[in-house]
């Protein structure tokens, strides 16, 4: 598998505009306004900070299909899938214009009736990422940033419905009848990222990114996704240090589900300690609506995250 160079090419695109921001780096703030962070949205802030997130959820509804040797579907399995993530992704400033990341995260997924069990199996998924992000432009109220990124997940699971379906297209069992499949997904993703704060207490952001991304054995294919988060800081109203989130995500590749799902959308609400400057604390909910890889179908689904982010230096 092999990325095509448009992303080296975007990459140097966003790196040389970000070596042009001559404003100094505005840390989260804006017109006084300290974003609230996501874990499901990408910051356009060249900050340095730790994060981590723990999470869980169910996929409902997943079909599989059954496939005799001469191609005909003799039936559809159905059922639901849950699963759990761990993520974690440091990022260090290295000049007032430009940060540089990297990130690991472990997840796993298994059905939960005797259908999908079935036709899902048992996945564990490893994956890193790194990257990179330029600052490009800087005013009081408004910042525009760009990023590149690259990741990997790899895919080992238990397969019992396609062990049976290689047992009946060979005619029996051989060597080549494997009970465990793996895959692996490569991507590269060139993002605009924006901010803009109107008030103390109010925030937005947005995201526009596109790239390339490839799963093993299939075509590559290109990616288009956008995003976007409206935050409420209370603190800032002389009220509670709670802050709250409301985000919206959509993509055509899923990395982290890329064997599984194409063109996901999210949304979803979250939470937030907003007491400190330089640390938060919050809770992620979201739902999902996919399309599922190899059918005609789709699925929803709902995810949960626990999320800790500190910032060095104040964030």
């Amino acid at each position: 598998m092999r990325l095509p160079s448009i992303g080296l090419v975007s990459g140097l695109v966003v790196f040389l505009a970000g070596s042009a921001a001559w404003a100094q780096n505005p840390g989260r703030v804006l017109n006084g306004h300290r974003f609230i962070p996501s874990e499901q949205i990408a910051t356009p802030f060249i900050t340095s900070y730790i994060k981590t997130a723990t999470g869980g959820g169910a996929a409902f509804d997943l079909k599989t299909p059954f496939i005799d040797v001469n191609g005909d579907t003799l039936g559809t399995l159905e059922g639901n899938v849950a699963f759990m993530n761990l993520a974690f992704q440091y990022q260090q400033k290295v000049t007032d214009w430009l940060a540089l990341r990297g990130g690991f995260t472990g997840s796993a997924r298994v059905g939960i009736d005797e259908q999908s069990m079935l036709a899902q199996g048992l996945t564990g998924i490893v994956g890193w990422s790194l990257g990179g992000s330029a600052l490009i432009v800087h005013q009081p109220k408004w910042l525009l940033s760009g990023s590149l990124d690259f990741g990997r997940n790899d895919f080992v699971g238990l397969d019992p419905f396609g062990f049976a379906q290689t047992v009946i297209d060979s005619g029996g069992l051989s060597d080549d009848n494997n009970l465990v499949s793996s895959t692996n997904s490569v991507s590269g993703r060139a993002m605009v990222r924006a901010a803009w704060a109107p008030k103390r207490w109010l925030g937005a952001t947005a995201i526009l990114e596109g790239g390339v991304g490839d799963v093993q054995d299939v075509n590559s294919q290109g990616i288009f996704g956008a995003a976007a988060t409206l935050g409420v800081d209370f603190r800032q109203l002389n009220w509670w240090s709670i802050g709250v989130l409301g985000f919206f995500r959509y993509e055509t590749f899923n990395q982290s589900g890329s064997d599984l799902t194409s063109n996901t959308s999210r949304l979803g609400l979250g939470v937030s300690y907003t007491g400190r400057d330089d640390f938060s604390v919050g809770l992620e909910g979201s739902t999902l609506k996919a399309a599922q890889v190899g059918t005609d179908e789709t699925f929803t689904g709902v995810l949960v995250t626990f999320n800790i982010r500190y910032w060095f230096s104040g964030g």
